[in-house]
Formats: structure tokens, sequence, C-alpha cells
């Protein structure tokens, strides 16, 4: 399938309120409706029941808004990667040095599950700039991936933002550079962002759906807007009905009532950050919607090139959850997403000196969410999750890309003081 061109105007996403397609393939009556009024480069949407379409006149949309079929009449919107802060980019790890473990991961303590789990068996997705394929601190755990961007191309990173993420998830325990919260977890790069770190809504919609084909179980979104979207909100509700997590950064707004979308989404993770000293991090949002916080300043993880940079901002807090997520998961299969939610809230660390809407249930702690499993209460826990609903399960080409491989270099994790 082709993806729609971006640089044309008017570009608007199309949702109907009666099933649309019979498989993946659009209805001719809703064909022949988009047609009448204009609509070019129809782009099947089938996880929402949609569309995604261009058109070159404003009448054009007013006409089809209009019609009786049509539920919901939007603009393919852009969303873009929060700012972050860079601390220090293109680090070289010496061979001779150990493996370190930073702060962070050690701050949630993950370090300390890994004789038990790793994350093993998890499938998680980093919808973002892509993921530095031969990284030799990823490229074990790459599984598969998809570019939403250039389809024609591997979802390599082009930015660095993406790397960084996976590496803070499921870096690899290999004695080599930094590790992971979950280093046994198997990463999917999803580009749905370019060099600039910006994409489109529809374009997270699809990735969504192929999150759902590939059987992914978590997914990391550090990206955000400010303006909602009710075709991505339906693509959410439709990949966590089916039993999915999606984990995504509040934003870096760093003031009140201030998380983006799709953080703001009552079905997803949404995540803030703090520090070393459990302070607030000055450029976190804060909302009524926040769920966790997790360290998100400085954090040492993998960068472009085969290098690693120290980065600071939520989407740094998120990939903590996400890789906790995967990590706790591995540890009890059994459950579902709704009960690992709630060992996961009811375990977190509620920081003193932080308000409910600065760090929702608290700091992310992963090895007290595996105390909670270990006693048995992972299905009787008291924080409420969100009710979700289940739709038909839509079905996108897989992409694979061949992958190399790197052995150990050097024993011996450290701890990052």
């Amino acid at each position: 399938m082709k993806l729609f061109a971006h640089h044309e105007k008017l570009s608007n996403i199309v949702l109907f309120k009666k099933p649309a397609f019979d498989g993946n393939e659009l209805r001719r009556e809703y064909q022949d409706l988009l047609h009448k009024h204009g609509a070019t480069r129809i782009e099947p949407l089938p996880l929402v029941n949609g569309v995604v379409c261009n058109f070159s006149l404003g009448i054009q949309l007013r006409a089809l808004g209009e019609e009786e079929e049509v539920a919901v009449l939007e603009e393919n919107l852009q969303v873009k990667l929060y700012p972050f802060e860079v601390q220090s980019k293109n680090i070289f790890l010496e061979q001779e040095s150990y493996q370190i473990i930073p702060w962070g991961i050690h701050r949630i303590g993950a370090d300390q599950l890994w004789s038990q789990a790793t994350g093993e068996g998890m499938k998680v997705a980093v919808l973002d700039t892509g993921i530095d394929l031969h990284h030799p601190d990823l490229q074990k755990n790459i599984a598969g991936g998809v570019n939403f961007v250039e389809p024609h191309l591997p979802p390599q990173d082009d930015n660095g933002h993406g790397s960084h993420v996976s590496g803070t998830i499921a870096a690899v325990k290999n004695n080599y550079g930094v590790v992971g919260a979950a280093p046994g977890a198997k990463l999917y790069a999803v580009k749905v962002l370019n060099h600039k770190g910006e994409g489109y809504f529809a374009d997270v919609i699809r990735a969504l759906a192929w999150c759902l084909e590939q059987g992914i179980q978590v997914v990391n979104l550090s990206f955000g807007s400010n303006t909602p979207s009710h075709a991505l909100h339906e693509a959410i509700r439709q990949v966590t009905g089916k039993g999915m997590i999606v984990v995504a950064a509040a934003g870096n707004d760093g003031t009140t009532r201030s998380v983006d979308y799709p953080a703001a989404y009552p079905e997803v993770v949404a995540v803030g950050a703090v520090d070393e000293k459990n302070r607030l991090a000055s450029f976190s949002s804060q909302g009524p919607e926040i769920n966790l916080v997790a360290p998100g300043t400085r954090i040492l993880s993998t960068g472009n090139g085969g290098l690693f940079w120290r980065l600071s901002g939520t989407s740094m807090a998120t990939a903590h959850v996400s890789g906790t997520v995967a990590l706790i998961w591995s540890m009890a299969p059994q459950l579902n997403s709704d009960q690992i939610l709630r060992t996961l809230y009811s375990s977190a660390e509620r920081l003193p000196d932080l308000t409910r809407e600065q760090q929702g249930a608290g700091m992310v702690r992963a090895d007290h969410a595996s105390q909670k499993l270990s006693r048995g209460k992972g299905e009787e826990l008291e924080t409420p999750v969100m009710e979700t609903t289940g739709a038909d399960q839509a079905h996108e080409p897989s992409h694979r890309f061949p992958l190399l491989h790197f052995g150990p270099l050097f024993p011996g994790p450290v701890r990052e003081q």
C-alpha cells in the first residue's frame, strides 16, 4: 500500500458511522461518496473505520461533512517530538570500561530483577524516529520494524531520539555500553517521525494497526500534540481493547494542566519525569491525566552511529515505564494488561514532595511490582484501570529487514552514580 504524500494541502481523516470495509477493502459506496466530493489519494484506515485523503477545496470538505454516513471529519494534523535537553552526544565508551547500569534503571529497581526475568517473550514497539539498526547495544534485540515515512526504506533512525528511547527500554545485557530496563525484550522499530521528529496522525494510526498485526504487547509513544484527534483516540481504544499497553510521554511544557495527546487519553499510561533528587523535572507537564513518573533527567542511553547520548525529557521517563511493563509482564505472562497496570500503579512509590497531578500514582518501581506479584496479588489490586472496547483487527503488510549480530566485548556491569 502506498502512503499518503504529506506535502499536499487539505489532508483529512474521515471516519464513518457504519462499517465501511470488507476486510481491508473500502466498500464501493464509500469510495463513490468520497470521489463525489473530490477526494484524492484515498488511503484506508480500517483500524478506525475510516480513510485519510486529500481535498483541493474547503467547500468539498464542508459538503462531505454534512453527509449522513460521516461520523468524524478532521485534519490530518502533525505530531512532533517533545523538545528534549541534550546534555552530551556522541559519547564513546572505551572497551576497557564496564557496562553501565544508568541511574534511572537502578532507581526503578529493574536491575534487581534480572536474575529472575529480563523481559523475554515481550514485544515492544517504539513509534518514533526509527532505531539505529546496527547499534551493538540494540541490534540483538531488534526483531523487526516498518517505515511509515519512507516505506521503501528500513526504519533506520535519522534523528537519534528513537535509538535513545530504545536503549532505556531494552539495551542488551552484553557486557558493553549500557543496559535497558528489560534487556531480554524484543524491540520493533516503527518509524512514524522524520529526521526532524515530525509525523502525522494517520501514520500513527497505521502504525498501531501494524503493531496489532504483529502481536505487539507494549507500545512506546514519545511524541504528541496539544490538539486532540478523534481518529487517533479511536485507534488507541481499539488496540488497548485488544490487550495492548500504550505508554506515552506527558509532554515537556513544564506547566499545570498541560498533558498533551495521546498521553491525555484515559486508555494511555501518561508519564511525567523526575530528577535524581526525586523532584519533578522542570520541563515535565502536569495534570490529572498523569499516571506515573520515572527518571527523565541526564539519562545515558544509546544514540545513533553506535554511540551513546545523555538526554533529558519526558520521552526518557516514558521509556523507563515501557521497559518496566515488559519486564514485569514477562514475570507473569498469564496476567492481562489491566492486571499488569494495576500492579504497576499500586506498587508505585509515592514521592512526598509531589502532588497527584505531578506524579499520578508515583514513581514506577519494577522491584516493588515484582514483590506484589510474588505475593499473588497481581489480580486483586485496587487502583482502577480504564475500560476499553475491542474491535475487528486491521491488517497491514509485514516489513522485515536483515539483522547483523555483535558478540560481547567486555565484562562486568557497574551502576552509574
